[in-house]
């Protein structure tokens, strides 16, 4: 086995802690699981963890720290992520607040393949994700057990994976929530609550929040 049984235990142990503490990806799924139904939720969480292994391979060749040790290159990956988020949520709060009758706004996310999409670019262009695996993961690995590369590799989509069961429970909860309230007045308060989940991410990673 290329990690240490104990330094796993308490790996999964710290991946369960951070599963069911609120963040920015749990907020990005309830907020299109909120405007879209289960499947969109499920898109998106497909995209945010697509993101995630990205991060994981970029820590574990270092590229994570290189991005660390350049200032200017993190502050502008941190600018480009926030842009996007705020230009998700003005989109949701433009779908919200539209006169009733009015043609639709390309709110969100309009399909599966955009849920998705959406997902990945905000976690892509989240710094913060890829330095939180450089500076956690390697926590839990033993240098004198294989490479700590390997090991990085091996521990680093445990957390997507434990994360699973849990998001579909918040999926499946805030499904059954939209679906009783959407259409009419209730849709719109939905494209609004879902926007201003997306505008005030932007917004916390623009101030530079911790993750």
């Amino acid at each position: 086995m290329p990690v240490d049984p104990n330094l796993l235990a308490g790996f999964l142990l710290a991946c369960l802690i951070l599963v069911v503490t609120p963040g920015p990806d749990m907020a990005f799924v309830l907020g299109q699981t909120l405007s879209g139904g289960a499947r969109r939720g499920w898109a998106a969480t497909a995209g945010v963890y697509a993101g995630v292994l990205v991060h994981i391979g970029l820590a574990a060749a270092g590229v994570a720290a290189l991005v660390a040790a350049h200032p200017a290159l993190f502050a502008a990956l941190r600018l480009a992520g926030a842009a996007y988020l705020v230009h998700l949520g003005i989109q949701g709060l433009r779908a919200a607040f539209r006169p009733a009758g009015a043609a639709p706004v390309a709110a969100l996310a309009t399909g599966l393949g955009a849920a998705f999409r959406q997902g990945l670019v905000t976690n892509l262009l989240n710094p913060k994700v890829g330095l939180f695996f450089l500076a956690f993961v390697p926590l839990f690995v033993d240098p004198a057990r294989s490479a700590p590369w390997l090991q990085m590799l091996v521990l680093g989509p445990m957390l997507p994976l434990m994360a699973m069961p849990f998001y579909a429970v918040l999926i499946a909860t805030a499904a059954r929530v939209a679906g009783r309230v959407r259409g009419g007045a209730a849709g719109r308060w939905l494209d609004g609550a879902a926007g201003a989940l997306f505008l005030g991410l932007g917004l916390r990673l623009l101030a530079g929040s911790p993750r």
